[in-house]
């Protein structure tokens, strides 16, 4: 998903990007957004269903650093 690249704080050019997430054992994945509450397992972690989670784009001002994120 492309938007415009203009931002909505300062008005100057946004450039695209992604933010990633670091997770035990030093992975490192892009960011992802997941519908509803979180729910952690047995094991204490967040149960997830990949088909529901969506990745996301970040826009990040050249001026102002503002971020501005869209789920795709």
């Amino acid at each position: 998903m492309r938007v415009a690249a203009q931002c909505a704080k300062c008005g100057s050019r946004m450039a695209v990007g992604f933010s990633i997430e670091h997770a035990d054992g030093g992975t490192t994945m892009v960011e992802a957004w997941h519908p509803g509450e979180p729910v952690k397992s047995f094991w204490g972690y967040i149960k997830v269903a990949k088909a529901d989670q969506k990745p996301v784009t970040t826009y990040r001002c050249d001026r102002c650093g503002f971020l501005e994120k869209y789920a795709n």
